[in-house]
């Protein structure tokens, strides 16, 4: 194959480095293909990329048969560079994502990417807020319904439902991040978090700390209003 003789070497050197093709698929997305993509990173031509995605199995993903499916409370998965190396260089990340009843996307942002929600089935609230001093806009998605989060744009959403809601999700780059902001605001220094809380003495940051679920797959179960109507608590 020309592509293995033009870049011999290049590709011994990337066989001595780590993979990850056992790794889990979760919201949190690690290479699970590090040389593949690292290749297609660098590939000079499209003719090249081609070359080293020479089996078909290299252009399928299945969202249904990642670990991480389920609707318990349910999941975010994600195509993009990290689980479907083929997405590198084509400016796009899908993502299929699952609301158990109550389930809840809790507010997060993405630092590289807007990102258009379908729903497909269910009923499900959407919150954005663009940026400080901008209003909330709320909107109910039932089936064919879609909303739009703007690039860096605070958002959450949750199916308000009893049973399951399952939607789409588009982002405008194939290494879109995501940030959820009670996650990463409490790994800041406890008397920061404190002040930011209007330096309240009585509050207790560990405390609030321990509250706080593991991002996971990027659904946790949502508010107590909703628990209760689905008989949940």
């Amino acid at each position: 194959m020309a592509f293995t003789s033009k870049y011999g070497s290049l590709l011994i050197l990337l066989s001595l480095m780590p993979t990850w093709a056992g790794a889990l698929v979760t919201a949190q997305n690690v290479t699970d293909k590090h040389t593949l993509a690292i290749s297609l990173n660098i590939a000079t031509t499209e003719l090249d990329r081609l070359d080293i995605l020479y089996s078909d199995t290299d252009w399928m993903f299945d969202f249904f048969a990642q670990p991480t499916y389920t609707y318990s409370p349910g999941a975010v998965i994600n195509a993009n560079a990290a689980t479907f190396p083929t997405t590198v260089g084509n400016g796009l990340t899908l993502a299929w994502v699952t609301l158990g009843p109550c389930g809840m996307q809790a507010p997060h942002y993405h630092p590289r990417a807007s990102n258009y929600i379908v729903a497909i089935d269910g009923s499900v609230e959407t919150y954005m807020i663009a940026e400080n001093g901008a209003r909330m806009v709320t909107n109910l998605l039932g089936p064919g319904k879609m909303t739009l989060f703007p690039r860096g744009s605070l958002h959450s959403m949750q199916n308000k439902g009893c049973g399951n809601a399952t939607l789409v999700s588009a982002l405008s780059t194939e290494d879109p991040g995501t940030h959820t902001v009670a996650n990463g605001l409490f790994n800041l220094p406890r008397d920061m978090v404190a002040a930011a809380f209007g330096g309240n003495k009585n509050l207790d940051i560990d405390d609030l700390m321990k509250a706080i679920p593991p991002v996971g797959t990027g659904v946790t179960m949502g508010s107590a209003d909703c628990l209760a109507k689905c008989s949940m608590q």
